[in-house]
């Protein structure tokens, strides 16, 4: 009956901590900026709310930067949808001047690492010329896009860092939604979209700026990388410590030290 507790025990843990692990982002001391994407407030322009509810400082993502990047035009605001598969809604860009615009974003420049998540529906490629490109979330040091395969008729993810570009050799169909994280571990850059991980060596370096989303934070005039689709759940934020595993690993010793009385 001992053994069978312990078990029971067991099962309940672990299976807390794999839901945990696939829910939707909760916030926490190590993330810079959570978007569930799901309400707007209308104040003098349009914001959504950072998800601060760890108690860091909140950024202020404002939803309608202004094209030539100047100021904001009320105009420029990312429509909020109904349905996002991650429950609630979500943004659509429509590609032509949406964008969201962080203050306060990315405050540190002494870090060398990072995770950037978000969930992503693409409905229009970049438009053709030398070098497509559809901007995603960016900070100054890191700055993703969407851009497209030869024949037009798919997309793909890739970051720009120090180290050059980085790209996922994941196909993307319009219409369907993806989860895109990246991560950058002791100079080792991660990328997961969908269920296809690539992974390289890249150099970081991190400084502090803003963060935006939907407009490329060194181009924001440039009207080609606006990008058409939907987001979700973006998160950006450091690495935290790997907390999660010290109670794993204290109740298998618990469970193994029972089982051998």
């Amino acid at each position: 009956m001992k053994k069978i507790l312990l078990y029971l025990i067991l099962i309940t843990v672990l299976t807390g901590i794999s839901n945990n692990a696939v829910a939707v982002y909760v916030d926490d001391l190590d993330t810079t900026l959570l978007l569930h994407c799901d309400t707007t407030n209308q104040v003098y322009w349009l914001i959504t709310p950072d998800d601060n509810s760890s108690g860091r400082d909140a950024s202020t993502p404002i939803l309608d930067r202004a094209n030539d990047g100047s100021g904001f035009d009320i105009t420029a605001s990312p429509e909020l949808m109904t349905g996002s598969p991650k429950g609630g809604n979500f943004f659509r860009f429509d590609g032509t001047n949406d964008s969201i615009y962080c203050t306060g974003g990315w405050q540190y420049d002494d870090v060398d690492n990072l995770r950037c998540d978000f969930s992503i529906r693409w409905l229009g490629l970049p438009p053709t010329n030398n070098f497509p490109l559809s901007a995603l979330v960016q900070a100054a040091q890191w700055r993703c896009f969407l851009t497209s395969n030869e024949d037009r008729n798919q997309g793909y993810i890739l970051f720009l860092t120090s180290s050059g570009f980085f790209s996922s050799t994941k196909m993307l169909d319009s219409n369907i939604w993806y989860d895109v994280h990246f991560n950058i571990i002791d100079e080792v850059a991660t990328l997961i979209v969908g269920d296809t991980t690539n992974s390289t060596a890249q150099y970081f370096n991190m400084q502090a700026s803003q963060i935006t989303v939907g407009v490329d934070i060194y181009e924001p005039d440039n009207n080609s990388r606006y990008f058409n689709g939907d987001l979700d759940e973006i998160r950006v934020g450091d690495i935290p410590e790997p907390y999660l595993f010290t109670p794993c690993y204290l109740l298998f010793a618990f469970v193994i030290y029972h089982f051998k009385q």
